[in-house]
C-alpha cells in the first residue's frame, strides 16, 4: 500500500513540476516575442521621428539578440512540448502550444534576418 502512494506522489510531483516548467516557457516565449514586436516597432518609429543613427543601430542590435534568443526558446520549448505529449498523453493543449512555437520561431527568424541585414546595409556592407 505504501509503494501505491509513493508512486502516486511521484506522478504528482512530476506533474506539478512539468505544467510550471510548460507554462514557464510558454510565457517567457509570448514575453520575447512582445519585446521583439515592441522593438521592431521602435525602429520603425524611429525612422519617421528621425532617431540618430546611432540609437537605430542600437535598437537593431538588441532588436537581434533578443530574436536570436526568443528563436532558441522557441525551439526549446517545442522540444519540451513533444517530450510532455509523449509523458502526459494528453494533445489538446499541447498542438496549440507547439503552433505558437512554430509561429514564434518563424517570427523570431524573420525579426533576426532584417535586424541582420539593415545593420549590415547601414554599416556599409
Amino acid at each position: 500500500m505504501t509503494q501505491v502512494k509513493e508512486k502516486q506522489k511521484k506522478e504528482k510531483r512530476f506533474n506539478f513540476s512539468s505544467i510550471l516548467l510548460g507554462k514557464l516557457t510558454r510565457n517567457a516565449c509570448f514575453l520575447i516575442f512582445l519585446i521583439c514586436l515592441i522593438l521592431f516597432l521602435l525602429y520603425l518609429l524611429g525612422n519617421f521621428q528621425t532617431f540618430t543613427d546611432r540609437t537605430q543601430l542600437t535598437i537593431l542590435n538588441v532588436l537581434s539578440v533578443t530574436a536570436s534568443a526568443l528563436c532558441i526558446l522557441s525551439v526549446f520549448a517545442f522540444v519540451l512540448e513533444i517530450v510532455l505529449i509523449f509523458i502526459k498523453k494528453k494533445k489538446t493543449g499541447s498542438v496549440i502550444s507547439m503552433l505558437f512555437f512554430v509561429f514564434t520561431l518563424v517570427t523570431g527568424g524573420v525579426f533576426f534576418a532584417f535586424s541582420v541585414i539593415i545593420n549590415r546595409i547601414a554599416s556599409g556592407i
